[in-house]
């Protein structure tokens, strides 16, 4: 045999076996640290999440090493033999894979700290300050894995000669490029920066329901660059991240979840409100969805030929308050069907039956009344007394009742009697308005978006927001906030 492909064949036989060598010393390495991690997680289990993350990158990573090591050591020119030729393209290549496998073993354990600061409050959304660390974690690891990964890169660039000398000439040229990067990059570095004061200003938590644009939704994901948005029919929104910095929008769990609601009906000017507030009363009393805070009844329009009545109830979460809202309208246009048909709205046409009196008997009105009233001021003594206060004391409502039912049960019999051939109106029941109709049961599942089945009660959880814990932590870092504030006499 050729005495030089002997030796070539020898020292690639030994090449082989120094590189077997290293990637079994790295793989006992890896076994060694395995053993030692398992050793802790029994002492400590929180840690279990560690070697998850870490196991296959810290493999690749020490195998490699030692591949590479025993390698170059095998080919290391020594007093008896020079180096091979392409041992230089071997060595770049080997620096380039460690410095990636690196990166891939940093990242891997940033991923790995995230859970674990998370991972002790899985399963348990109401620990306090969960949601605001699993807010700021995602923030905070994804900026960390980006910045591992840009190292690594520069890191494998600056291996070559010709990337070398480029980057002298970028860092003579530094403060040009800035500028123009900075100009190119405007967006996205508004919305990195966005995404990390969303995450540290505590503006908004994973689990937050918002109002973006008229859609209602919580908040599902925060990212550097934007925050995922979940509606109630299960539809995403994508939203910058400085959208939440630069606009307004509405955060319906802040402070708290706990919401009002308004139910408006336009119904005839015969309408008894004071009936159909006893039986709102009855109907959020008889609701599983109604927390018990608010239930109100206001007429606060009376405009045209109708006037608005708007009820105001309350719900523990807004999917509940939508429920609510729905059953409570559906109950009231029943009862009104069944037992205020007159108070449905109509549009009347009358004929004109009085006639106005000449214009001189007008103005001749017009001067008496304010003859009369500036002769009653000239008499009025009692300007200067003391006004006692039950004269501002507002009349019982059952009197505005019996005054409402009489005035509307006069007006009938007039019309009854200018028009004797139509059908009679109909009158009022002659029981108390406290009996007016029974307990509302309109509690099936297809008449309930939040509530009701598996899937509404699940859609119902997404859309209830932080829970109390987190609520109460924020409460109380308002009341510090306001403590702390200075004063204009601190200064």
């Amino acid at each position: 045999m050729d005495p030089d492909v002997e030796a070539v064949a020898l020292d690639t036989i030994t090449i082989v076996l120094y590189g077997l060598a290293g990637l079994a010393i790295g793989a006992v390495v890896s076994i060694v640290l395995s053993a030692i991690v398992r050793l802790i997680i029994r002492r400590n289990p929180s840690w279990e999440v560690v070697p998850r993350h870490l196991r296959l990158a810290h493999r690749i990573f020490l195998m490699l090493l030692g591949t590479g090591l025993g390698v170059a050591y095998a080919t290391r020119p020594t007093a008896y033999n020079a180096a091979p030729e392409w041992r230089p393209v071997f060595m770049q290549v080997f620096v380039i894979a460690v410095i990636f496998a690196g990166a891939f073993v940093l990242a891997r354990g940033i991923r790995a700290v995230q859970d674990l600061l998370t991972g002790r409050a899985q399963g348990d959304e109401e620990t306090p300050h969960f949601r605001r660390i699993k807010t700021q974690m995602q923030v905070v690891s994804r900026v960390l894995i980006a910045v591992v990964w840009l190292c690594a890169l520069a890191g494998a660039l600056l291996t070559f000669e010709q990337f070398r000398a480029v980057g002298a000439s970028l860092l003579a040229s530094a403060g040009v490029l800035s500028i123009v990067a900075g100009l190119a990059a405007q967006s996205s570095l508004a919305n990195v920066f966005a995404g990390m004061q969303i995450a540290f200003s505590d503006a908004l938590r994973v689990g937050d329901l918002v109002v973006v644009e008229g859609e209602m939704g919580s908040i599902e994901e925060i990212t550097l660059t934007y925050v995922v948005v979940q509606t109630w029919d299960d539809r995403r929104w994508i939203v910058p991240s400085n959208y939440f910095t630069t606009k307004k929008f509405e955060n319906w769990t802040r402070r708290e979840a706990k919401l009002l609601g308004t139910v408006e009906l336009d119904l005839d000017w015969l309408v008894p409100v004071e009936a159909v507030r006893v039986e709102l009363t009855r109907i959020v009393r008889a609701s599983d969805l109604w927390d018990g805070r608010s239930a109100n009844l206001q007429v606060t329009e009376a405009t045209g030929g109708t006037v608005r009545l708007r009820a105001v109830v309350s719900a523990a979460t807004s999917g509940q308050l939508w429920d609510l809202r729905c059953y409570v309208r559906e109950e009231l246009i029943a009862w009104i069907q069944e037992h205020a048909v007159y108070a449905l709205p109509r549009t009347r046409l009358e004929p004109e039956t009085t006639t106005a009196p000449p214009f001189e008997e007008r103005e001749e009105f017009v001067a008496q009344v304010l003859s009369d009233w500036e002769e009653e001021k000239s008499d009025d003594n009692t300007a200067l007394l003391p006004v006692p206060e039950d004269v501002f004391r507002p009349r019982p409502a059952t009197a505005d009742a019996r005054e409402a039912r009489s005035w509307i049960k006069a007006i009938r019999d007039q019309r009854a009697a200018m028009h004797p051939d139509h059908s009679p109106t109909p009158t009022e029941s002659a029981e108390p308005a406290a009996e007016v109709t029974d307990p509302g049961s309109s509690k099936s599942p297809e008449a309930r978006l939040y509530s009701g089945s598996p899937e509404a009660v699940e859609r119902d959880r997404k859309m209830q927001g932080p829970g109390p814990a987190d609520m109460a932590e924020r409460e109380q870092t308002a009341i510090r906030r306001l403590q702390n504030k200075p004063t204009e006499s601190d200064d």
